[in-house]
Parts: C-alpha cells; sequence; structure tokens
C-alpha cells in the first residue's frame, strides 16, 4: 500500500482505539459494495494454507487506498497472533498467505503491523505518543471475518490545524477526553471498547504560517479544546475552541491558531454609514471624533471609551473595564444633533456590538471572532489587520484606512433616508453599514491599573418625556374636569386579554353606590415648594367638593371595597415630589403616578386617551394584563377583575 510516513508508525494505528478513558464504540466493520466473503460451511472453518484477500471500504474523502506490494499486517486466528506480507503487486486488492489453525472461523486483523503491539485473545494493547511529529498519517484500518476475505475500515481520527503567525514551533492540544497514551482495544463483544489514558497531545515541528498539519488523536466526542502555540520556549497563543467530534478516517479542521490579544485600548470606531453608496452618498467618520453628536449626560458619551480597557483571557472570558471614569457609552444620539423632532434617539441596537462587562470570546476561524454577552446574546466580527479596506458597492470606491488591527461588526437594522443622505444624522442615526473598532495592543506584560477595573454595565437609557405642559401654571386649584356632565374626567383602562376599553365610572354610575357622584366634584391644590434641575417638589391637598363627601369605592351589586384600586390619592395634604424627565410623580401616601399633558397619551395594545387641552391628568397603574376571563368585555371584568390604569383629569379652576 502506498503511505506516506512522517510519523511514527506506532503513533497512527492507536488513533482507532479509545477517549478519554471512557468507553467509545466502533462499528462493526461492514463489507464493501461488490465484496463478499468466501463462505464456510456450518461446523467447518478455514485450515491450514490459506490466502486471505484483502480490500479497503471508501475514505471520507471519496479516496480508496491501493495496497503496496510489501504492505503487511497482523492477523489474529482464535489461536495466534502472525504478521503477513502482501503477495501481490500493487492494486486495490492485497493477497495475504498464511498458515491458519485447523478448523479456524474467527479471524481479526489490523494494517499496518507495528512495534510495540500486542494482542491477546481479542484484546490488543498499544500506545499512541503524546509527543507526536507533525505530518501527514497514513491510513490505518482494522478487519474481523469469519472466512478469508478481509475488508479494512479506517479507524483513525485526524486534526487539521494552522498557525496564524511564523515562528512556532510546538503545539500542546488538550481536552477533557482521554485521547492518547496508554490504549486497550477491547473485540471481544459486538462492538469494540476502547480507552486511553491521556488526555493532552505535543505536537512539534517548524510551522509555517497559513500552512496546514495534522496529528492523531481517538475517535471521541470532544467537549471543548485547549491549544498553546510556542515559539522557543515563549507562549505566543492561547486558544479555547468549542465542540466537535473526531470521526474515524475523517479529517477535523480546527479554526487558525490566532496568536494572543490579552489587552487592548480602543484607539477609533470608524463607522461606514449613510444612503446610497452607489451615488457617492455614504462616508466615513471616526465616531470618538465626533463627540458633540451623542448625548454625555452623567459622562456616558462616546468619549467614556477612551479609557476602556479590552481583555481576553485565554480561557475565552472576555472583560469590557469601564476605565477610571467608571462609564461606557450608552449609545444615546443627541436631541440636539436631530433635525427631523430634535429628541434624543437611543441607538442601542446599532452600536451594543459586546459585552459592555463580562462575556466570553472565541475564534470560529482564521478571522471571525464571536462576543458572547451574558444574557447568551452572540454578535460576531472579523479581525482585520492594519491596511485599507474598500467598503462594498460604493461608486466611487470608498476605503477606509486602518493603522492598527479592527474589529469590524457589520451592522443591520439600519433604514434609507434619502433626506439626510449628507449629514451626521443620516450618516449615523439612520443607515449605519459597518463599524470598525480599532484597538491597539498593550505591551507584553502590561496589566490593567486597579483604578481602571471598573464596570459600567447596569445603566438604562430613560428618554426624557416631553409634554406641551405650561408649568408655570401648575401651582393652584383644580378640579375633576367635567363635573358629573359628559365628557367625564374619571376614566378606568380596564379588561382582561387584549382589548382593553377606557370606560368612565360615571358614565356606568348605576354599576356603584350613589357615592360616585362624590368624587367628580372633588378639587386638588398644588403648591410648588422647589423647582430645580429635573425635580419639582411641593404639597398636593385632595379635597372633596362642594358637597364635602368623598367616593365609597363600593361596587353596588356585591358591596365590595375596591379602594385598593380607585383610592389613589392622599385625602387632605401631603408632599409630592416629580421627576421632570419620567414625569412620575410620587405622592405623599407613597403611591405613584405617571403626569400627562394635553394630547394623545397612549397606554398598553396601543389604547389612547386624550386630555384637553389646558389640563393635565394622573395616571395610577393598576396591574399588568391578565388573560381573558370568563366575563370578557363585560363592566364587571373592566372595573373589577382587571382594572389596568385609573386616570382622573384635572382642569384648572377659574
Amino acid at each position: 500500500m502506498k503511505k506516506v510516513y512522517t510519523l511514527l508508525l506506532s503513533l497512527s494505528v492507536v488513533g482507532m482505539l479509545s477517549s478519554c478513558g471512557e468507553v467509545i464504540e466502533i462499528p462493526e466493520v461492514e463489507e464493501s459494495q461488490g465484496q463478499t466473503e468466501q463462505p464456510v460451511a456450518p461446523g467447518e472453518g478455514l485450515s491450514g494454507d490459506v490466502v486471505f484477500s484483502a480490500t479497503w471500504a471508501t475514505l471520507a474523502d471519496g479516496s480508496q487506498p491501493v495496497w503496496a506490494g510489501s504492505d503487511v499486517i497482523m492477523l489474529y486466528d482464535g489461536s495466534s497472533v502472525q504478521t503477513l506480507t502482501n503477495s501481490a503487486e500493487a492494486g486495490m486488492v492485497a493477497k495475504f498467505p498464511a498458515t491458519v489453525a485447523d478448523g479456524s472461523t474467527s479471524f481479526f486483523a489490523v494494517t499496518p503491523a507495528l512495534e510495540g503491539m500486542s494482542i491477546s485473545g481479542q484484546e490488543m494493547t498499544c500506545v499512541l505518543p503524546t509527543v507526536q511529529t507533525s505530518g501527514i498519517v497514513p491510513p490505518v484500518a482494522v478487519a474481523k471475518s469469519s472466512g478469508s476475505q478481509l475488508f479494512f475500515c479506517p479507524v483513525l481520527s485526524k486534526v487539521s490545524f494552522s498557525v496564524g503567525f511564523e515562528g512556532a514551533t510546538k503545539v500542546v492540544f488538550k481536552t477533557q477526553e482521554k485521547i492518547a497514551g496508554d490504549v486497550v482495544a477491547d473485540y471481544s463483544g459486538e462492538q469494540p471498547v476502547l480507552t486511553a489514558s491521556a488526555s493532552e497531545v505535543t505536537v512539534m515541528g517548524s510551522f509555517a504560517k497559513g500552512e496546514k498539519y495534522s496529528f492523531s488523536i481517538i475517535p471521541a466526542d470532544i467537549s471543548g479544546y485547549t491549544a498553546e502555540v510556542y515559539v522557543g520556549d515563549a507562549v505566543k497563543a492561547h486558544i479555547t475552541g468549542e465542540a466537535f467530534s473526531a470521526v474515524a478516517g475523517v479529517v477535523t479542521e480546527l479554526p487558525a491558531f490566532a496568536p494572543d490579544i490579552p489587552t487592548y485600548r480602543i484607539v477609533s470606531m470608524k463607522l461606514w454609514g449613510g444612503t446610497g453608496p452607489e451615488y457617492n452618498c455614504t462616508k466615513i467618520y471616526d465616531l470618538l471624533k465626533k463627540p458633540g453628536c451623542f448625548n454625555n449626560e452623567d459622562g456616558r458619551g462616546i468619549e467614556a471609551l477612551k479609557d476602556n480597557y479590552m481583555v481576553m483571557k485565554d480561557d475565552g472570558t472576555f472583560i469590557n473595564y469601564a476605565g477610571e471614569d467608571g462609564r461606557n457609552w450608552w449609545f444615546v444620539y443627541s436631541g440636539s444633533q436631530n433635525p427631523e423632532n430634535g429628541k434624543d434617539i437611543d441607538l442601542r441596537s446599532f452600536y451594543d456590538l459586546y459585552p459592555l462587562y463580562e462575556g466570553k470570546w472565541a475564534m470560529k476561524s482564521a478571522q471571525e471572532i464571536a462576543f458572547t454577552k451574558p444574557d447568551g446574546t452572540v454578535t460576531t466580527a472579523t479581525m482585520l489587520p492594519p491596511g485599507t479596506y474598500d467598503m462594498p458597492g460604493t461608486s466611487p470606491t470608498l476605503s477606509v484606512t486602518l493603522d492598527h488591527m479592527a474589529l469590524m461588526f457589520q451592522i443591520k437594522g439600519g433604514k434609507d433616508n434619502w433626506t439626510h443622505t449628507w449629514d451626521d444624522y443620516g450618516v449615523i442615526a439612520c443607515r449605519p453599514r459597518a463599524l470598525f473598532v480599532e484597538i491597539e495592543k498593550m505591551p507584553d506584560g502590561f496589566v490593567v491599573p486597579e483604578a481602571s477595573m471598573t464596570r459600567d454595565d447596569a445603566f438604562k437609557y430613560e428618554p426624557p418625556v416631553v409634554v406641551d405642559f405650561d408649568w408655570n401654571s401648575l401651582p393652584g386649584k383644580w378640579t375633576v374636569y367635567g363635573g358629573n356632565a359628559s365628557p367625564f374626567g374619571i376614566f378606568v383602562l380596564g379588561g382582561s386579554g387584549s382589548d382593553p376599553a377606557f370606560v368612565s365610572p360615571i358614565d356606568k354610575s348605576w354599576l356603584w353606590n350613589d357615592s360616585i357622584w362624590r368624587e367628580s366634584d372633588n378639587g386638588l391644590s398644588i403648591a410648588v415648594t422647589s423647582m430645580a434641575g429635573a425635580e419639582v417638589k411641593g404639597t398636593t391637598n385632595w379635597w372633596a367638593g362642594n358637597d364635602g363627601k368623598f367616593w365609597d369605592y363600593k361596587w353596588k351589586s356585591t358591596d365590595e371595597d375596591l379602594s385598593r384600586f380607585y383610592n389613589q390619592l392622599p385625602k387632605g395634604k401631603y408632599e409630592f415630589t416629580m421627576n421632570l424627565q419620567t414625569l412620575e410623580i410620587t405622592l405623599g401616601n407613597g403611591h405613584k403616578a405617571r403626569f400627562l399633558g394635553p394630547g394623545v397619551n397612549e397606554f398598553v395594545y396601543g389604547k389612547t386617551l386624550t386630555v384637553p387641552d389646558g389640563c393635565f391628568a394622573l395616571a395610577f397603574h393598576l396591574m399588568d394584563p391578565i388573560p381573558a376571563t370568563a366575563d370578557h368585555y363585560k363592566d364587571v371584568d373592566r372595573f373589577v377583575n382587571a382594572p389596568l390604569e385609573y386616570v382622573i383629569i384635572f382642569e384648572k379652576q377659574q
């Protein structure tokens, strides 16, 4: 059989035998199409001089090994082991003359025959060295038969790799499973049972950058691996790889072993974006040079990235330290640069591309790196060396020049905006296309300063709520809008299921005790004691109106007290605090309400309520939506079973 030997043959055969010290089974050898075994009559066997005919199965790559005239196999006939040499010329079929014990009916054969291999009964013992030499491994196979036809199937698994830098001389490959070392293969059962002793293979050689090399391991399901690549005595690359199955006769190609990516800092954030690349309407901006485009509230503008450090550990851990300022970029485009409505825009869906603090990283290929966030979200980037790169589809060609290695992220979800093809807004906020995060490697031995080992991943941007309301009119006396006449000023958004509705309890007065009328003439006096920045403080006084009485909140048919839902405003004089950014007001009894200004206000399931001009409303959230009940669409469902929001509209008392 033609072979290329760059490994000791003793390395090759044992690749069929085991993994992990755990049980690994190899299927029974099957006959190839067109090959039939010489029959043996019942009760008889082979005796004396026999010529065994041997063929090979087709390999995974579609080839079929050719026997050489000098090929040697080991054969066990049930009583002894003998070494046999091919007596035929090179070709697809080999002939192995042997003398077997009288009446032999079971034969087990291995090719090639190796030194150091022993067979006792149907148990084979051999060694797959844990130190190997890089190269091409010859096919290794076994055959089981009850006659003179031997059909050999490959059992060795090969792993192929390449190194992404020059000068590598050693690769140490480690797994949880046993893949080499002392190997025992027991063929006495219906399926072979294999065990091994070592979970590490060292491959020696002189590895050229980008060239493919291979080494032998036992067929096994590998749950994950690590690899260390040496240049001389120094480790220059640590690799963490994902699970794979090493299959007999199949070459498993690993992602290229790239050099270590220890600690980096961001030096630029070059963005390609805009509408109409074919019309020369796209641009490339370094976002770090556009700080005015972003909301810098609390120091979380784009420049917060300048003192960050990215650490990529060899165990696959990724850490994004927020630096001495303890701040990350929070991806908010400034409303001052928004030509359409002047509002801030949360761009997290575009630019939140790698973990804000801790996550995982892994090489998927020679250039592709994957980041996994704590919630399991995975993003991928292409690692680009310094150079100039053309943007696809641009006319004339638009290029980006990278002075450092960069992580290139494709950005999805942007929309063309032909009105803003040339400005920052169109490039950054409407149609970003690709972000090139240039990173500079810190010197060997660099350790992130303790003061920079900060995190800032818990923030959540809450856009300010803007209402068309004259805040100078807030102090004074207000009454429930409409009184007892329509349109009413008290509403409940209620109902189970996905179709609640706004209904006024005043408009359904027969469902309540007669005291419902007492609520509609109530008044609210507001005094403002301070208004500083985004906070307003003052007092409220919810008083009973001209009738001097309050609603008793009772459902008429059952006399059930529903004050837990509708007794929201504290009666009498109490302090309050309101946040002008979120428009949430906290009352003196601890209850919270959303301040609604004039106009259309939206609620759950797209339901809306209009507050008249010159008025305001307080919306109290009562409960979250629930599945539809048997009383779906009935009044009891809206007011008792599933009241979602309680809204009181106020008008200024003249």
